[in-house]
């Protein structure tokens, strides 16, 4: 039989090499120079992907999605892929945030000129004080503390803000502002849950 002390001790090395390996990646894609290829875009459609990528595995952790999605939102310049790699961020850390189940809500809705995007959580909230965009800082006991700051990077990119507020135990509500060029027709206003 194999000692269990060596199973447990490579175990630690792969999770350590797996850590180290995702810091890696994280570092890299902060560092360099990110080109971006903007194009007129419907941030409620790129928001609307991260919902339908995600739900199943959100589901199979007891997350409920809720969208709730204005009319006429406004088109904006922005790069999809890299848009959907900050909202899936965001999401991701809501959901890491409600280790027991909750609800993931994303909204968007018209402010004059600007399109909001809000991602609401109802998990464990973030303690005050804490500076989560800085290079490292994290509340969670896994990932690289690279990740809003990326997600930071992102928006700015896009000539966006990016805020929060956050309460312990009741949730945390990020909200991207984004310009708009224009409103978008189609989009009606509506609610829907996911799950």
């Amino acid at each position: 039989a194999v000692d269990t002390t060596i199973i447990s001790g490579l175990r630690t090395l792969r999770n350590e090499i797996s850590r180290l390996a995702n810091l890696v990646h994280d570092f890299s894609s902060f560092s360099r120079r990110e080109r971006y290829n903007f194009q007129l875009t419907s941030v409620a459609g790129v928001a609307e992907e991260v919902c339908l990528m995600e739900v199943k595995n959100y589901g199979s952790r007891g997350i409920w999605v809720q969208k709730e999605f204005s009319e006429g939102l406004g088109v904006g310049k922005a790069d999809r892929d890299r848009l959907k790699q900050a909202l899936l961020n965001l999401c991701k850390n809501a959901v890491d945030a409600m280790p027991n189940g909750g609800t993931l809500t994303l909204r968007a809705r018209n402010s004059g000129e600007n399109v909001i995007l809000e991602i609401e959580d109802t998990g464990t909230g973030i303690p005050a004080g804490a500076d989560i965009f800085e290079p490292f800082s994290t509340t969670k006991s896994h990932g690289t503390g690279l990740g809003l700051m990326i997600v930071r990077q992102i928006v700015l990119a896009h000539q966006g803000t990016i805020d929060y507020k956050s309460e312990l135990g009741k949730g945390t509500v990020f909200t991207v502002t984004l310009p708009a060029v224009e409103p978008v027709h189609g989009f009606s206003r509506h609610r829907a849950i996911i799950g």
